[in-house]
């Protein structure tokens, strides 16, 4: 599953950004993505976890500041890779 992660200082890299969430996702992969203002990265990280726990921790995270900026965490939609750790008589089915 991939989450987006915005809020980011100019120094941040792949590793710093792994470790920095490593205590809330499985990560399996960062990329950084430096178009536009160079103060301003983003991230797209490849997580191992299911849909619920991303949105808990997206959802956890809000309104957290990093070194005096906001982070904020995006689920891109359409996503083929989303599991979900729904019991199924949990599931709710809409006809």
């Amino acid at each position: 599953m991939q989450v987006i992660l915005s809020g980011l200082h100019g120094d941040a890299c792949e590793d710093s950004v792994s470790e920095g969430l490593a205590r809330f996702f499985h990560v399996k992969h960062v990329t950084m993505i430096r178009d536009g203002i160079s103060d301003n990265p983003w991230a797209l990280i490849e997580v191992a976890d299911s849909y619920e726990r991303v949105w808990q921790v997206c959802n956890q995270l809000r309104g957290v500041f990093h070194r005096g900026k906001a982070i904020h965490l995006y689920i891109p939609l359409h996503q083929e890779d989303v599991f979900h750790d729904l019991e199924p008589h949990q599931h709710i089915n809409i006809l």
